[in-house]
């Protein structure tokens, strides 16, 4: 009787265990797609800033050639760092850090 018993256990634990890893699995699967989703959304939402005839420009994504808005903030104004960020292009990866960024600038 007690090896019945010891076996009935056994086999609930197992079964138990199974359906704890199922779980798991699709649960990963799952975030694995939320995280692609993300990363496909950051690349849509891709703005830089650059020089554009001596003031701040935003620009959407990397190899756009023309600005989307030239800004009032004169790159002439700004700290040595921040004009050299300019010149090698500031990649920002929300409109949030966009709108940030641009205020720090402005100020």
């Amino acid at each position: 009787m007690k090896v019945l018993a010891k076996r009935a256990i056994l086999g609930i634990l197992c079964l138990c265990a199974a359906f704890s890893g199922g779980f798991a699995v699709t649960k990963y699967a799952s975030a694995q797609t939320e995280t692609a989703a993300c990363v496909a959304q950051a690349a849509k939402e891709c703005y830089v800033l650059r020089d554009c005839d001596g003031y701040v420009a935003v620009y959407d994504g990397l190899k756009a050639k023309k600005p989307t808005t030239v800004t009032d903030i004169q790159v002439s104004t700004l700290r040595a760092l921040d004009r050299q960020m300019l010149e090698n292009g500031l990649e920002l990866d929300s409109r949030e850090k966009l709108m940030m960024t641009l205020e720090d600038l402005g100020s």
